[in-house]
């Protein structure tokens, strides 16, 4: 009866490895915020008996627990922790940066990281168990992050495997192309530019511009730049742009309840919230702090994991304190930093480390004052907590804005916060019940789904892996350069051909004319 039994378990265990895949996750250069969006899909996959492979910058915290199992084998590549910031400008911090122009900015940051690609390059692939991986490693699937995917496109050409592209927020510009849809400038706005889906003419033309002329720039200067590094590490490997447009999917860090809905391909699949669950019971001392905060309930403040709150300008600290102080509420406040003030009220406590969503999911969480990244938005929907955006660069001045126009939201800029205004825009969205109904209807929107965003990731990625790259999705329209898919040339032969007939008839109608006056001529 035992050797039935063992026999039994065995048989099933060896089905399981059988319908399991081998899957190489790739995110070399990620923040703990890009990560989340990745984290839940590796866990899942890996409680699903698939082997993984993840090749990042840092060691996941999150996936202690599973390094003990035999399916995961994490490969941290240190070096590749470099500053976002441009070294020109190391005296200068993200709250000076955020207080000057938002484009000026984003171009110094976009502008250091271009000058980094070759390093991202050389890091990665000269790592012992990168090289480990390359050498011995067989997969059935390559799950590249859209931050500095380029890195990635030869693994999949390497391992002769599909690939999933997984953006960490919506669709980077040429994605939708590659699988055979268009950008939708006219209505889809760029992701960092503050515009909404509803743009007049002037915002159209610049949004179509700024989408092309960054596509154009990666294809025509970056690509072709970084080539010969590319085939330095992989001998005989075709054009970075040949490589990206075998992409088989994408994953979107979108949904209706916070981003503005699009038309997509077959191959494009949405998780947005797919790291957002219920709220978990908070520390003894953290749930001791709120508790008394009695009806008037209480504030967390946190602008992210990258940005020192120690280094925000002691003129504007003090703003932030005497506004508090002045406040009911008690206010938790995420303070990554050496350097944390003296002078606080006894109604603030400084946390290193935020439990965010136990935090907002408590059911005294009164208001959510943010630096409105896309996560962070994500879960105050979810968790129904109003919101006070502050937002330093990139997305969240996009994320921002369209909170405020969904009403669950208001919005202040580092360079405008002063004490009556900030108390009043939080008195505003704590006492005003617009504010907590409108978040409530987003979060009915953003729980109202067949599945959750992580069945759904998992469901997508085993499928894509089972069917081998799924070509059966891909549309025609791939095969399609854009002038093609826009039907220009179509429209080209249209008007060319109406033009002629138009120039035929104007012609024969001259010749009548000319006809019916010799008639009239030879008659009289």
């Amino acid at each position: 009866m035992k050797m039935s039994s063992s026999i039994a378990l065995s048989f099933l265990l060896l089905l399981g490895l059988a319908s399991s895949h081998n899957i190489l996750v790739f995110m070399p250069f990620g923040s703990h915020s890009h990560k989340a969006t990745l984290i839940p899909l590796v866990q899942g996959l890996l409680e699903r008996n698939h082997s993984v492979t993840f090749i990042t910058n840092q060691e996941s915290t999150d996936l202690r627990y599973h390094k003990m199992m035999y399916n995961l084998d994490e490969v941290v590549v240190p070096n590749l922790n470099y500053s976002m910031l441009d070294p020109e400008s190391a005296e200068q911090n993200f709250f000076e940066l955020a207080a000057q122009h938002s484009i000026r900015s984003q171009l110094k940051i976009f502008r250091h990281l271009s000058s980094q690609i070759d390093k991202v390059l050389e890091y990665t692939y000269t790592d012992a168990g990168v090289q480990s991986v390359l050498r011995h490693g067989q997969f059935d699937l390559v799950l590249l992050s859209q931050v500095v995917s380029y890195a990635g496109y030869p693994l999949a050409w390497h391992f002769r495997c599909p690939f999933i592209l997984s953006s960490p927020n919506v669709l980077m510009t040429d994605s939708a192309y590659l699988l055979g849809d268009s950008e939708h400038t006219e209505y889809v706005p760029f992701f960092l530019m503050a515009m909404t889906d509803k743009m007049n003419l002037a915002q159209r033309i610049i949004n179509t511009v700024i989408t092309h002329l960054l596509n154009f720039f990666q294809d025509t200067f970056i690509f072709p730049r970084i080539q010969p590094t590319i085939e330095k590490y992989f001998p005989g490997a075709p054009s970075l742009i040949e490589m990206k447009a075998n992409v088989s999917a994408a994953f979107a860090n979108t949904h209706p309840a916070f981003s503005y809905p699009r038309a997509y391909p077959p191959g494009v699949v949405e998780l947005g919230g797919i790291h957002c669950r219920p709220a978990k019971p908070l520390a003894p001392y953290i749930e001791e702090f709120v508790s008394a905060s009695g009806n008037d309930g209480f504030i967390l403040f946190g602008v992210g994991s990258i940005i020192p709150m120690d280094e925000m300008p002691r003129q504007m600290l003090d703003v932030f304190i005497r506004v508090f102080s002045r406040l009911p509420q008690r206010v938790v406040w995420q303070w990554r930093g050496i350097n944390k003030p003296a002078n606080l009220s006894d109604n603030i406590l400084l946390l290193d480390w935020l439990p965010q969503q136990d935090l907002l999911g408590h059911e005294k969480c009164r208001l959510f004052l943010t630096h409105g990244g896309l996560l962070s938005t994500q879960e105050a929907i979810y968790h129904g907590v109003p919101v006070l955006g502050l937002p330093f660069i990139s997305d969240q001045l996009l994320n921002m804005d369209k909170a405020v126009r969904d009403g669950y939201a208001l919005q202040l800029r580092w360079n405008q916060i002063e004490e009556k205004r900030l108390h009043r825009a939080i008195r505003q969205l704590i006492y005003k019940d617009t504010y907590l109904s409108n978040v409530k209807r987003r979060q009915s929107l953003l729980r109202d789904q067949p599945e959750t965003p992580l069945e759904r990731g998992l469901y997508w990625t085993e499928y894509i892996a089972r069917h081998k790259g799924a070509k059966h999705l891909q549309l025609g329209s791939r095969d399609l350069n854009r002038f093609q898919r826009s039907l220009i040339d179509v429209y080209f032969i249209l008007a060319t051909v109406t033009s002629l007939l138009i120039f035929v008839s104007w012609r024969c109608l001259r010749r009548f004319e000319f006809f019916i006056r010799f008639i009239k001529f030879d008659l009289f």
